[in-house]
């Protein structure tokens, strides 16, 4: 995942694709997302954890696949849809296994320990897709995803033989209950869609903005890449721990205007250290709004409908996560690349005046 969110926009360009094509790349993997995870949630619901888990590493192997075998615009489009299937399955999935396992107290921690080890893996992965790049540039792409793909097969094998189902039980009747959302946390949703659709704005953009400003070279970029890859690595497990006992709400809030104030200050940042600790920042203050956000929709959500209360809030996020990318690339090619940085911000700051407006005690 870190080395696709490294090196996709770059290769994509490379292949003489423009701002907006590169935001239909994203947007096809988010609209993917959008559309399945809401029918992944009634289907955890209805048939259990378990075979849902499995699909998604099944997926995430055949993007791989896919990636490897890929040399055009078009061949990067299909296994961005194939990768947007897993990662819609795998993320919805892996949340409402945490939910089930935890209690309120401890739901916050845990889900920024789901998003300690997947950013963990990805910059495992990153290592070995960085170093391929430095030894062998010219093949690094096709060798680094078929060293995926082994690893993706080897997920599948130890997921078949050890993850357990957690929702329905062997030989108990499944509840079948009316699913009806708690109408005073819609404000939620939104909440969690305009801090998707922000953060698809910055993105798809990120790098590019840094090659352009700055005229970096390959191995430079990747420098100014790991240190928000190992902040979100690190710090997920004790952001939640610090801030378990808190209110979501407050929580939210201090992502959002964490990220925002930074994304905000890039255009008149001049140095190119001090736009890497803003953007590290940033993904920090993101980060605390994705682990809260989850452990919320955990703590209203009850265990006969925990995968479609999540599958109606990812609904909400894919949404925005779709729209983002495409509004920040006519953006950053119509009026300039600093204006997505202030995009950002300003539904940021929507965001937090709903989040703080917020009258449920969560």
């Amino acid at each position: 995942m870190v080395f696709i969110a490294f090196a996709l926009p770059l290769r994509a360009e490379d292949l003489g694709a423009t701002g907006f094509q590169i935001g239909v790349l994203f947007s096809l993997f988010t609209g993917s997302v959008f559309v399945l995870r809401p029918l992944v949630g009634f289907g955890l619901d209805r048939f259990g954890r378990r075979p849902f888990f499995l699909a998604a590493l099944i997926f995430y192997f055949g993007a791989n696949v896919a990636y490897a075998l890929s040399g055009s615009i078009e061949t990067l489009y299909a296994a961005r849809l194939i990768q947007g299937v897993g990662f819609a399955t795998l993320s919805i999935t892996a949340a409402t296994i945490t939910a089930d396992l935890t209690q309120r107290d401890s739901r916050a921690e845990a889900m920024g320990g789901n998003i300690a080890s997947q950013a963990r893996g990805g910059m495992a992965g990153a290592f070995i897709g960085f170093g391929l790049v430095g030894a062998i540039p010219l093949h690094a792409w096709v060798y680094s995803f078929s060293t995926y793909t082994i690893v993706a097969l080897l997920a599948v094998l130890f997921a078949f033989r050890a993850i357990p189902e957690t929702g329905i039980g062997e030989g108990r009747e499944r509840e079948r209950r009316r699913f009806e959302f708690p109408a005073k946390h819609y404000r939620l949703l939104v909440i969690v869609f305009l801090a998707a659709f922000a953060g698809g704005v910055i993105d798809p953009y990120y790098l590019i903005y840094l090659r352009e400003r700055f005229d970096l070279e390959l191995y430079w970029l990747a420098v100014a890449f790991l240190p928000v890859g190992l902040s979100t690595a690190i710090l997920p497990p004790l952001l939640g721990r610090i801030t378990r006992s808190q209110r979501r709400a407050i929580i939210v809030s201090t992502g959002l205007l964490f990220a925002g104030g930074l994304y905000a200050s890039v255009p008149h940042i001049s140095s190119l250290v001090w736009i890497i600790v803003a953007f590290t920042g940033a993904s920090i203050g993101r980060v605390l709004i994705e682990l809260t956000k989850d452990a919320w929709i955990g703590d209203i959500s009850g265990p006969h409908a925990a995968g479609r209360t999540f599958g109606l809030a990812a609904l909400a996020a894919g949404l925005g996560a779709t729209l983002g990318p495409l509004a920040g690339g006519l953006v950053y090619d119509e009026l300039g690349r600093a204006y997505i940085f202030y995009m950002a911000a300003a539904i940021m700051t929507a965001a937090i005046y709903l989040a703080l407006t917020f009258r449920s005690t969560s």
